[in-house]
């Protein structure tokens, strides 16, 4: 939704193509709000907004409730996130340069987030808005899987399990395999309580895998069989002879 502002045809930092937001005010002394849709936050308490320069609000509702009036057009009930300057400027026949900003939201509880953007006394052209989270991938390391991760805090514990034909070691530290996602998606350090091949079993060439009695025995069976075949074979060249 909007308040005054053009959707218009320009050109990104490429030189392609793009639909754009732009405004440039007569009056100073009056604000311009731009208002996205209700964006959810899904499973993620932190939000990364990266956004092309302008006045940065966000508003945390329980529901969809966006009207052409409500939430009001004015700074509260937003929460203000930051005031983002442009650093370069859009000159017609010049260089395109924009003005990139990445904006952390925290401590999202509702089921998401409206983001408005104010102008006021300035022109302004808001070329392009992208909203993400960050996770932990799933990841097989030491023997241990472990799923992927969302972190809601610096650091966010993930309980794993071991892969197939491993367990932890036996004893007091007889429990589940663990490790960190940290906020920036990425996992943190070795898995605590790792484990380790059944007996019977071997590690494959990485820790990834155990190589089991039965895939062994199979190709055990194979080199004997073949091995049998040749000798077979050479006792009949014998007789031949």
């Amino acid at each position: 939704m909007m308040s005054q502002w053009e959707e218009m045809s320009g050109l990104d930092d490429e030189g392609t193509s793009v639909r754009t937001y732009q405004l440039c005010p007569g009056d100073s002394s009056t604000s311009h709000w731009l208002r996205s849709r209700l964006i959810p936050r899904r499973t993620a308490s932190v939000l990364y907004v990266e956004i092309r320069h302008g006045r940065s609000y966000q508003h945390t509702p329980y529901t969809d409730e966006a009207t052409n009036t409500h939430p009001a057009w004015m700074e509260n009930p937003y929460t203000k996130v930051d005031t983002v300057a442009a650093d370069f400027l859009l000159r017609r026949g010049g260089e395109r340069k924009s003005n990139v900003k990445t904006l952390r939201i925290s401590r999202l509880t509702k089921r998401g987030v409206y983001l408005a953007f104010q102008a006021q006394g300035v022109c302004m052209a808001l070329l392009a808005v992208r909203v993400y989270f960050k996770k932990c991938p799933t990841l097989t390391r030491s023997f241990s899987r472990f799923p992927e991760t969302v972190p809601h805090t610096l650091v966010e514990g993930a309980q794993g399990e071991c892969v197939d034909n491993a367990v932890t070691p036996p004893g007091e530290l007889a429990r589940p395999p663990s490790m960190l996602c940290g906020e920036d998606g990425q996992w943190v350090g070795q898995p605590a309580t790792a484990c380790a091949c059944r007996p019977g079993y071997e590690a494959t060439d990485t820790d990834l895998r155990c190589k089991g009695e039965r895939e062994k025995g199979e190709t055990e069976e194979r080199c004997n069989r073949l091995e049998g075949d040749g000798n077979r074979l050479e006792g009949e060249t014998e007789e031949r002879w």
